[in-house]
């Protein structure tokens, strides 16, 4: 009996709310048997992390091998195709990705690589590696990165029960270091969230830790912490910022839990709500293992190993709702472990969807079985209102972008207003004070997109 035949007979027996898996689009597929593997426990991991990048109007998918790190072109999903390997010094199973300004940023904790920066600003005619130094650290387990600080925070490996802060804000190319704190609260971080310069960790066994680096990033509060029970491995909020969800990879049948938020900013706490979610996707399987979930809007993409790719309707942030699965890894029809689907990045601007198996590669993805649209900047509907202005000027972005900030710069590149905006996606600026001429207003969002407009001061 093959697996998919399994899910769909299981999906129907416990009457989910679920849609069809062929309501979650294939695209393309690419895998390389010839590319090195690291593989610990045998299991022959030849990739690992991915990410995502829209730049001058084409979209890429990043995937980790063993021994690279692979770019693809993804602007037309459909034909995908490799545009970059940068083969690397070491071979490894652990590579893992952020991006900031046109740049990716890639680290590994398989081996001394430390920083890495592959230079997308001239894409596509060139991407170029800009640094490659273990001169700040050597390994890191995972990456954060703050798009609006432009703070990179890097997790485990050489850091160990701390913490290593790099700077990219001044030169998205030269990360300088902020600190190396040596010890925290909870000990080793294996990953983090990051908003605002408030770090949520994944701190393994010791729980899930919530740090203020914001008010003084050389020396981290506490501003919540709660013991989760298992391994805590990784997390992601929603839109608002008022629920977390994270992931527990051991032991094995761990569910995804949720973190109450919403009295974290007045009283400093925070509470796991209700006994989680799991859906076992194998019939008679209790060893599911969530390994990395990420929110877009009002849904939850859960990274589930062997069951490939889950995606949550989180409307109802303590209720989710499975809606979608793609099994990215059909070869098991039993739970064997660490196998299958390691990440995914449902941030592109046409709704493309990246995702990446160990043992299987790249798969390109739509939801609803709709063609995918490219669109270059999902910040492109910013409005700036009145234009010239004089007093005041309202700064409006879609309504799905609520976490941003927004820089106004003088034709000489002198900065002259600067403000975050959280859980809103507009903004009224005061312009007193500020000669008339011609500005620049740059807005940024936590994902790393951006886009400038002119302004003409009266």
């Amino acid at each position: 009996m093959t697996k998919n035949f399994i899910l769909l007979s299981f999906l129907l027996l416990v009457s989910l709310c679920v849609e069809a898996q062929s309501q979650m689009k294939l695209y393309a597929t690419w895998n390389d048997p010839t590319l090195p593997t690291a593989s610990p426990g045998n299991l022959n991991v030849r990739f690992s992390g991915c990410w995502g990048m829209a730049v001058n109007g084409r979209e890429y998918a990043v995937l980790g091998g063993a021994g690279d790190v692979l770019i693809f072109d993804v602007t037309d999903p459909s034909n995908t195709f490799l545009r970059n390997k940068f083969t690397r010094p070491g071979v490894t199973v652990w590579r893992e990705f952020k991006s900031y300004k046109n740049r990716l940023y890639a680290v590994t904790d398989g081996v001394d690589e430390g920083l890495t920066i592959y230079d997308f600003s001239q894409a596509p005619d060139t991407i170029i590696q800009t640094y490659s130094s273990t001169a700040l650290f050597n390994r890191s387990h995972s990456i954060t990165l703050d798009t609006l600080s432009g703070h990179i925070y890097l997790n485990g490996g050489s850091s160990g029960n701390g913490i290593t802060i790099l700077s990219v804000a001044q030169n998205p190319d030269q990360p300088q270091l902020v600190t190396k704190i040596p010890d925290l609260a909870g000990g080793y971080i294996h990953d983090s969230y990051v908003r605002n310069d408030t770090l949520f960790a994944s701190s393994g066994y010791s729980g899930y830790y919530v740090y203020d680096f914001k008010t003084d990033i050389m020396n981290p509060t506490v501003i919540a912490s709660v013991s989760t029970g298992g391994y805590n491995h990784n997390s992601w909020t929603d839109k608002t910022g008022n629920y977390a969800y994270y992931t527990e990879e051991i032991p094995k049948g761990r569910p995804i839990r949720i973190v109450d938020m919403t009295k974290l900013t007045t009283t400093g706490e925070i509470e796991l709500l209700g006994n989680g979610f799991l859906d076992n996707l194998v019939v008679g399987g209790t060893e599911a293992i969530p390994h990395n979930v990420y929110v877009k809007g009002n849904l939850l993409f859960d990274s589930q190993y062997e069951d490939g790719l889950l995606v949550y309707d989180i409307s109802n942030p303590t209720t989710p709702v499975l809606k979608y699965v793609y099994d990215t890894h059909t070869q098991n029809t039993i739970y064997n472990g660490y196998r299958g689907n390691w990440g995914n990045y449902p941030w592109l601007p046409s709704g493309t969807i990246v995702a990446g198996d160990m043992q299987n590669g790249l798969f390109i993805l739509g939801l609803d079985g709709a063609s995918s649209t490219h669109t270059p900047n999902a910040l492109d509907g910013v409005r700036i209102a009145p234009n010239p202005a004089t007093d005041e000027v309202l700064i409006t972005c879609p309504e799905n972008t609520l976490n941003w900030q927004y820089d106004l710069y003088s034709i000489t590149g002198q900065r002259v207003r600067s403000a975050m905006q959280i859980n809103t996606s507009q903004t009224r600026v005061a312009l007193n004070g500020i000669a008339a001429g011609l500005y620049f207003v740059t807005v940024k969002a936590e994902n790393g997109t951006q886009v400038t407009q002119k302004l003409i001061i009266r």
